[in-house]
């Protein structure tokens, strides 16, 4: 996965989800950074922010790219451009 932050400029991080838990009225992501920086980071998600995110996924243009990730090798995947 590749994240960026308006606070760290143009740098971006790779990084990879170890856990996803629930705890109390959220779901954590539990996510480590491997590149430039190793960091541990958390995402908690309410309820609300679970919806959007379904809601984002299910949109058409979406569900193609998912499906294509499971069922295609990953040479077939067109990566996006950098966000």
């Amino acid at each position: 996965m590749r994240l960026r932050s308006t606070g760290l400029g143009k740098t971006e991080l790779e990084a990879k989800i170890e856990e996803v838990k629930k705890v109390d009225d959220v779901v954590i992501f539990y996510v480590r950074t491997s590149k430039p920086v190793k960091w541990k980071v958390r995402m908690a998600f309410q309820q609300q922010d679970l919806r959007d995110l379904v809601k984002a996924i299910l949109k058409p243009k979406n569900i193609g790219y998912i499906l294509r990730a499971f069922f295609c090798s990953e040479k077939k995947v067109p990566r996006t451009e950098t966000f």
